[in-house]
This record gives C-alpha cells, structure tokens and sequence, in this order.
C-alpha cells in the first residue's frame, strides 16, 4: 500500500475554540492511495520538527475518517513550541488496525503563520503577556512596580554605572563623583579637603615613598631614607627616638632620657653617645626589652641574694642561664627554672653530702656526685634523682658534655671516671690515682681537663680514654674551667695565679699578679673563653670580661666562704654559692621587660642599637661602661 499527501485544503487555528484546547489548531489535508484518493478509516501519526530535529509529537490520531482523500485533524503541541522559529509538520499513516510500521508522508508540511497566533492567548492580561508586544498599541499608564529596576524613578536615588551627560545641572551637586576639577570656580576650603592631603602649615606621614629632587633641612625625623643616618645635638631632658637617627648628649645637669619609639620597625637603628657630664639613659616601652648579654663591661656588677643559707657546696648552669642547680653538704639538690629567682628543693627522702653538679646545655640531664658515695643523675631537669653503680670514691668534681651523653668525674686519692651513656650503667676508670680536684669538658665531650692537688694539668682528645700530663710545675690546684671547644682552660690555685691555655692545656701561662696569693676555690668560663669569673674562699668574686688579662672586684657583695661558680655560654649570668651563706645571681642578660627596664652610660660612652622584632633590641656595638637596669 503506497500513500501520498496531496497540498493541504487549510491549515486554520481554532483561537475561539472552547478553553479546554486553546493552543489546538485544525489540519486538513489530501490523502491518496496509490493512484486513487484514500477513503475509510486510518491511523495518523503527527511531529513537528525544527530543521532536522523533533520539537514535538509525536502526536496520535485514530481513527481518522478519509473521505474521497480529504480528511480533518485537530493538533495540540502547546504555545511553547511556536517561538517564532521555523517549523515543519511531519505525517505518518497507516490503515486502522493495522500493527505494522507508520508509513512517512513526504515531503514535511511547513507550517504557516496561522498556528503563532496561538501567542495573542496571552494577550488577555499584561500578567501573562509573552512574545513581541508593540509599543503603540499600549493605552494608559505603566505602574512604577511593573517597571524593571534598571528603570531610574524621580523619588528615588539614582547610581548610574555609565556616564551621564547634561548642558546643565541644577542643585548644589553633593554626592557627584567623576567631576572634573577644570569644571570647578574659585577656592576650595581646607576644610572640605580629605584628610588624607597634606597641609603646608601642618605636619605629614606619608605611609608610601616620597620622591623629591633634593630636600631642605637637616632631615631630622625622617625615616626609610637608604644609606642616612642623621645626628642630632641635645641639650635637654628627653627625647623620643626616631629610627635611624644618633643623639648626642650634651647635658651636665641631668641625663638625656631617649625613650625607644613604640612602634618601631624591623632592622632600624638607634645610637646615643655622651658627651655631658649627665651621661644618658635609654628607656623602654611596655613589652620591650633590650639583649644586653653583649656589654661584656657589665657582667657581674648586681647581686641578688636567692634561697636559704645553707652548707652550698656547687652549682651548675644551663646554657642560656634560665635553669640552674644546686647542691649542699648535708642537704638536698635544688634546682630553679627562672634564672636563679625561685628554687626547688629536690630528692627530699635523704639530706647527702653532695660534691658537685654539672648540667647539660638545655638544663634536662643532671649529674651529681656524694662525697663515698654514688653518682646521681636525673633526666628530668632534677625532678627525679637515680644513683649510678659508679662505686663509692670521694667524689670531688663531675663535668658534662652539652647533650648530657659523656660524663667524667674525679676522685679525690683516686681515679678519673667516664660514663658515655648520660652515666646509666658502668662507669670506666681512666688515668692513676692520684688527688684528683677538678674537671672539666668541652661541649662535644672529646676534649677533657682535670688537675691535681699538688699535682699537675692533665688533659685527654678522647673523652677520656687516655690522659696527657701538662706542666712539669706542681700547684695545689683547685678549679678549672674549659671553652666549649676546649682550647681555652683556665684554672686556679690554692694561694697563687690563675693560669690559662690557649692551646687545649699544652702551655700554661700565668695570669694577671693582681690576683696573687688569693685562697681560688672556683672558676667558670663562657663559650668563647673570653669571659670569666672567679671566687676565694673567704673572699669576694672577680670578673674578667677579656680572658683574664684584667680582672674587676664585684662590688657590693659580703665577704664569703665561696665554694663554685657557675656562668651561662654567653657569660652574661653568673651563679655563685657560698658554704654557711645563701646562692647569688647576677644577670646581664637582658634588661628589666617593660618600661622598668632602661641602660645607663655616663660622659664618654656609646650605644648602639637595632631593633630585632619582638619588642627586642639588639646591641650592635658599644663604648665604655654601659650597664642594663
């Protein structure tokens, strides 16, 4: 069976169709079968398509009475198919009842533009208006609320993001932005400027760079100027720093005060010379503080008493001077974490004759020995105390490397001892017996010094394993000390010289005769070996803060039976113990945090400082006697 579709009668839409179907339009077209025209029943199968793909359908209607070929269909595909774009309507056939495939009718049927007036529908109200509406044809007026908001209205504000372009504009033009200042006639107030222009008869901080061909002045003030440092002579009472700037002090009555500025930045510098009578004081904010453990002219010049008085027999310092120990004859290991301020009494079940004590650098691992008796050590900054299978010599001195792993320590009428375990398990015996009186080491534990009561220097490369004997001399030793790498050794007699080594205790060379004749019971080294500190018994305590070559008596301390010294790596805090007397610190380390804090110099002294971060200054370089408060 062969269909084809003859040109279409009509092609008509039911606008005032009932309200049920009011987007449905009618078809009438042609059918032949064969040659004939098509009459009786069949099936019709509808799709509309946009160019080559399906819009919609397919839509079905059976059976459709054909009639001599002509036939009549009502189609609903809906509004939204008819947006204006071009459509065609494809027709498929096939007799009633029949199972078999649609037969295509050929070609499609493009559908005019009666069906698009399906769009006027909408037209009933604005509400739903849809499709293209001409302007002319509004009567009345539109409502501010169906207008877009895009819309400017006169009651209201206006932000428009373009320009907007007038002959002339009426009102007093506040809010106006983008208006160019060649538009404008006569003088603005300084008033109405922002407060972000700068006035010739005012002051100005420029947050950004300042570029200028030259500048007039001496530049006092300024800041951030590459390569310029500016001095500036006063004769008055106070003063606040500026960065990058030196202040001469030329007062006699009272000192220039220079106050550190509050906000200072990274990497700036401050400088104050004396050259009045009145000297200088450079003062503090909240919350700063100035690193004074370089002004190596001040170590040791203020005392603090701390703790009880009792039989104090040696103490030991961390590296940074914080965490401090002590021991006492017939009594208890003590141990303080804030620089000697505040002590803890420790092992507190027995009171032992305790010898001596050594520290590592961080203050964690102690080591202590009892007069024929056991070594203790503890691993917990003294909280706990264990006693090492080390035998039971008279112990007279012990000494640390700066992890706390090698130990060595002497015996009096006996042997040298080297643990190289933190001292836990067996402790090995080195050299002869002899009256061993003192020992020290180096940070790394390879190189050891000891020395003998009436006796010799010996020193050991090998933690300990074999031992040199130094200086033919014999001397009533007492004390030495050693540099962290173990070149420098310093070390006292009893009645005699101190004498010192620069070359890891080959040659002994005697120091300074101001000190003769003294009962030396103690000496402590820093790091470098350039700062020293010294104590007889009775007696006082020296400083030396250029290895020895000068030593300075600290003032205002009483007259003590001094039994061990002890100093941090930079030498600027020192502890002292005395037997029958209470612990003393002396801590140059830092000036007091805040505004307590301050340095002082007099006539002819010189600081330098530069401001390090975290409310820190930093010395960089200083003349003559300058001393942190």
């Amino acid at each position: 069976m062969k269909f084809s579709l003859m040109a279409p009668v009509a092609l008509l839409f039911l606008a005032v169709a009932a309200r049920a179907q009011p987007t449905a339009f009618t078809y009438q077209g042609c059918l032949t079968d064969g040659a004939n025209p098509a009459t009786g029943l069949y099936d019709f199968q509808f799709q509309i398509y946009s160019g080559s793909v399906v819009v919609a359908g397919p839509r079905t209607n059976a059976p459709v009475g054909v009639t001599n070929g002509l036939f009549t269909v009502a189609l609903d595909f809906g509004a939204a198919v008819f947006d204006g774009s071009s459509h065609a309507l494809e027709i498929a056939v096939r007799s009633y009842g029949d199972t078999n495939a649609y037969a295509v009718l050929s070609p499609r049927q493009p559908i005019t533009s009666a069906p698009y007036a399906i769009q006027a529908i909408n037209a009933g109200t604005a509400a739903n208006l849809s499709g293209t509406l001409v302007a002319t044809s509004l009567t009345g007026t539109l409502p501010d609320a169906l207008l877009s908001t895009n819309v400017a209205l006169l009651n209201a504000g206006a932000a428009f993001a373009g320009s907007v372009t007038a002959t002339r504009f009426n009102g007093s033009g506040a809010g106006l932005a983008s208006l160019p200042a060649t538009n404008l006639i006569g003088t603005i107030p300084d008033a109405r400027l922002s407060a972000n222009i700068p006035l010739l008869n005012g002051s100005a901080n420029f947050n950004g760079s300042l570029v200028a061909t030259q500048f007039v002045g001496n530049g006092y003030g300024l800041t951030n100027v590459p390569g310029a440092f500016f001095w500036v002579t006063l004769a008055g009472n106070s003063v606040t720093a500026f960065p990058n700037c030196g202040y001469l002090a030329t007062n006699d009555v009272v000192p220039l005060r220079v106050t550190l500025p509050t906000t200072p930045r990274v990497g700036d510098i401050y400088r104050v010379s004396g050259v009045g009578g009145a000297g200088w004081v450079v003062a503090q904010n909240a919350n700063q503080v100035i690193l004074a453990g370089n002004l190596s002219d001040v170590i040791g010049w203020n005392w603090t008493a701390r703790a009880s008085t009792q039989n104090w027999y040696s103490v030991a310092s961390s590296a940074d001077g914080t965490k401090l120990v002590a021991v006492a004859n017939g009594g208890h290991p003590y141990t303080s974490t804030d620089s000697g301020a505040t002590w803890i009494q420790r092992d507190t079940s027995y009171t032992r004759n305790w010898t001596s004590v050594a520290s590592s650098a961080n203050g964690a691992n102690l080591v202590a020995t009892v007069a024929n008796s056991f070594i203790y050590t503890s691993i917990n900054y003294g909280a706990n105390w264990t006693p090492q299978p080390s035998g039971t010599p008279n112990w007279k001195c012990v000494a640390s490397s700066a992890d706390g792993t090698k130990l060595v320590a002497v015996a009096y009428n006996g042997q040298i001892y080297t643990s190289a375990n933190s001292g836990v398990g067996t402790w090995t015996a080195r050299a002869t017996s002899q009256y061993w009186n003192s020992v020290a080491s180096s940070a790394d534990g390879t190189r050891l010094v000891a020395v003998v009561n009436n006796g010799h220097p010996y020193t050991s490369t090998d933690s300990g394993v074999t031992w040199v004997q130094q200086d033919n001399n014999n001397r009533y030793w007492t004390s030495v000390a050693s540099s962290a790498d173990g070149n420098r050794l310093v070390a006292t007699p009893a009645g005699g010289q101190i004498f010192f080594s620069n070359d890891a205790g080959t040659n002994w060379v005697m120091m300074s005769s101001f000190l003769d004749s003294l009962q030396w019971t103690s000496i402590t080294s820093s790091a470098d070996g350039s700062r020293l500190a010294v104590v007889n018994s009775p007696g006082n305590i020296y400083d030396s803060t250029d290895s020895g070559l000068l030593w300075v008596q600290c003032a205002l301390l009483p007259s003590l039976y001094w039994t061990s010294i002890a100093s941090s790596a930079d030498g600027s805090k020192l502890v002292a113990v005395a037997n029958g007397g209470q612990i003393y610190t002396s801590s140059h380390g830092t000036t007091t945090p805040g505004a307590l804090g301050y340095l002082s110099g007099t006539q002819q002294t010189a600081i330098e400082l530069q401001y390090v971060g975290n409310g820190q200054f930093l010395p960089l370089s200083h003349i003559g006697a300058i001393v942190a408060h």
